[in-house]
């Protein structure tokens, strides 16, 4: 539940300040579940071994998918 509060707030920041196609939000979470926006990324690292790729793995996308994916919507826009 907490996490899914965290990908809405997330999506909505990135919205907000209209970021195009990828990004990356990232919060503490507390003691009491209580989650806190520190930043967004707007150029994240991607490595291998960064943290957008790892969150894409957990996803499901592998690092290759994951690169053609922004490839391909980049030059959509």
């Amino acid at each position: 539940m907490i996490a899914e509060k965290m990908q809405c707030e997330a999506e909505h920041a990135f919205e907000v300040l209209r970021l195009k196609v990828y990004g990356r939000v990232d919060f503490l979470l507390d003691r009491r579940n209580n989650f806190y926006c520190l930043e967004a990324n707007t150029l994240p690292g991607m490595t291998p071994m960064s943290l957008l790729p790892q969150e894409a793995a957990a996803a499901g996308i592998d690092y290759p998918s994951l690169c053609e994916k922004i490839i391909e919507l980049s030059l959509n826009k």
